[in-house]
């Protein structure tokens, strides 16, 4: 059978394009490779308490960033809650251990107010719209570690930014980009502040509820269908999955992360630089644990310089029993190792008990190859707008190409849209010229992207 739009990857993104496509008349086909859907919003039980469900991966919302995200939730009358609100705070912060809120010093707060200007200044620098590789931006294209070296800040603010870079960019600093750590501040409207506070709600019932309701408004799914070529050589799209079937379609979109698109032929290829960007992959390895203790306090919040540069509270188990979250990263930590995960915890709460860890190995899993999207220094000043930017008549989608919100599901639900738009606006193809030829207001696309 022959579809209007083919949607490869059912994340929030994929599912979004689907409905929407849908429900504006297209014949419309879902392919999902796994067994579940929801891509990297990911609720299930517990493994470390059994009787609670835990989001594996994206699970923070803020109404004022991400306004596409709540009007799906308002949609489908979702409900959320306030997250976790942090009373006690057990931060250690090189030599010194702060017990309080704010943990900068005093004595620090003026070098810590013109870091804060220079970054502010440089996270001013970017516009949202044009792509980081448009912009002269190459100059902060640079280690994040070289970067904050240069901020000059003493001790303890220092490594407060150190700790929180590691927890957003799922990297260590020596190997993460000062651009990237930039356009979090830009996406947040240009706030420190921002990016932190974005932790605002939570899903009541997990994210599996949202994906769900959507889910119920696409007409067609196949799971367990992993696409392994897309040839757009002829008048029609072709797409071949893992089994030998194939699917033709006028358009097709791809809504699967970023670093598993090496593993599909496109046919014809991806133009080089987009190509050999998309062939190393981005460097997030971002590790996310849900670590089950005894004797810890309701709200409490580490920030500092252990191997989980973050630890905060995430819910109540029993009456003395917790479940908390830490970020770290799989390159910097083993968390099947016990004893690793006890000297973690105890490096900020010595008093705690550890009894149990959960996890999910985004960048061992193969339908994904990592988290949340974080390029390698160098990357995205070369190739950043052009790699969600279509091709043909294959377009793409995700929170990894995005560029107002990369990394959140508000970003996936952003290039969703963007690609409804375009698929929905008049066009003709050329298979002579290889390009598509578009009617009186619509936009310009080429196979030569």
């Amino acid at each position: 059978m022959s579809y209007d739009t083919i949607v490869v990857g059912a994340g929030f993104g994929g599912l979004k394009t689907a409905r929407d496509l849908a429900a504006a008349g297209q014949t419309v086909l879902l392919l999902e490779g796994g067994t579940r859907i929801g891509g990297r919003a990911y609720s299930r039980k517990s493994a470390a308490a059994e009787h609670l469900q835990v989001e594996m991966g994206g699970a923070y919302l803020h109404r004022e960033h991400h306004p596409r995200l709540a009007a799906e939730l308002d949609r489908y009358a979702v409900p959320t809650t306030a997250a976790a609100e942090f009373t006690h705070f057990r931060h250690q912060l090189g030599p010194t251990a702060l017990n309080r809120a704010f943990p900068v010093p005093g004595s620090e707060a003026v070098a810590v107010e013109a870091a804060i200007y220079t970054m502010l200044k440089d996270a001013h620098r970017i516009d949202l719209v044009k792509g980081l590789e448009n912009q002269g931006l190459d100059d902060l294209d640079i280690p994040l570690r070289d970067y904050v070296d240069a901020l000059n800040l003493p001790p303890v603010s220092k490594q407060l930014l150190l700790s929180w870079a590691w927890n957003m960019m799922g990297q260590p600093a020596h190997e993460s980009s000062a651009l990237w750590a930039m356009q979090f501040i830009a996406a947040h409207h240009c706030s420190l502040l921002g990016v932190v506070l974005s932790i605002d709600e939570v899903f009541t019932n997990g994210s599996g509820e949202l994906v769900g309701a959507i889910r119920r408004d696409v007409p067609h799914l196949k799971l367990g269908t992993v696409v392994t070529e897309i040839d757009q050589s002829t008048s029609t799209t072709r797409v071949t999955v893992q089994n030998g079937d194939t699917f033709e379609a006028e358009s097709v979109v791809v809504a699967t992360p970023m670093n598993t698109w090496k593993k599909i032929t496109f046919s014809p290829p991806l133009p080089e630089r987009r190509r050999l960007v998309v062939e190393e992959g981005h460097g997030c390895r971002g590790l996310k644990l849900i670590i089950h203790v005894r004797g810890s306090q309701p709200g409490v919040a580490c920030i500092g310089d252990g191997v989980l540069p973050t630890l905060y509270d995430y819910c109540a188990v029993t009456e003395n029993e917790r479940l908390l979250v830490g970020f770290t990263d799989s390159s910097s930590f083993d968390p099947t190792d016990v004893k690793a995960v006890e000297d973690a915890v105890h490096h900020y709460l010595p008093e705690a008990d550890t009894l149990g860890v959960d996890y999910h190995d985004w960048l061992g899993d193969p339908l994904f190859e990592g988290p949340w999207v974080s390029p390698r220094v160098g990357q995205f000043s070369r190739v950043h707008k052009e790699l969600g930017e279509p091709f043909g008549r294959v377009h793409f989608v995700g929170s990894d190409v995005s560029l107002a919100f990369p990394g959140y599901i508000e970003g996936a639900l952003e290039t969703a849209e963007r690609a409804v738009e375009s698929i929905l606006s008049p066009r003709r193809y050329s298979s002579r010229t290889g390009q598509l030829v578009n009617e009186p207001g619509s936009a310009h696309q080429t196979m030569g992207v």
